[in-house]
């Protein structure tokens, strides 16, 4: 029978021969880690955008006046409702279809989820018909967003009628500031 002391010795013996051993079986894998000098960036923009490109529509943009306003990484397009269409009818403009084309390519700019495409009018006849008018010119808006293949998984459509004015304006009609479309949406970061 063996003492208690020459257990443990040979115990560590093999803890020794087990560790040399995967010390030399690991020599042969190469020399010693890099790390790149690179530190991995977030994609915050498409390929191929450019933020001296978004800076010029935003510049047509207001001189036609449309305004733009951004909240953080949220977006939002006010485009007044003479400018795209026919008054009080869903119909597009001939001249609106280059305007909408711009919009479409300063959308391309940012990547993003949803698109939200909210129409409202001035007061008109009826309620129903005021709803029935936004939802009509939203869908049209929102369709013709996404046949010109914009990049988002979603585009939700809304009319609101004569909800949420911006200024108190008595006459009906598309001269209103009240009758716009609103695009919104949230540049995604990654």
């Amino acid at each position: 029978m063996r003492s208690v002391l020459t257990n443990y010795i040979i115990a560590i013996i093999r803890i020794l021969g087990l560790m040399a051993l995967l010390q030399v079986s690991a020599c042969h894998r190469g020399a010693d880690y890099i790390p790149d000098k690179e530190y991995p960036k977030l994609p915050c923009k498409v390929l191929g955008a450019c933020d001296a490109t978004v800076m010029k529509y935003l510049k047509k943009f207001n001189k036609r006046g449309i305004k733009v306003i951004t909240i953080g990484q949220d977006y939002l397009i006010s485009i007044p409702a003479s400018a795209l269409f026919e008054d009080q009818t869903p119909h597009l403009k001939w001249a609106s279809y280059g305007l909408l084309n711009e919009i479409v390519i300063f959308l391309k700019q940012f990547r993003k989820v949803a698109i939200n495409v909210t129409s409202y009018s001035s007061k008109y006849v009826s309620v129903h018909r005021e709803r029935a008018l936004t939802l009509a010119r939203s869908r049209v808006v929102g369709e013709y967003l996404w046949s010109q293949g914009i990049d988002s998984r979603f585009v939700f459509t809304q009319g609101l009628g004569s909800d949420k004015p911006i200024v108190s304006y008595s006459q009906g009609g598309d001269t209103s500031p009240n009758a716009r479309i609103e695009i919104t949406f949230r540049d995604a970061v990654a």
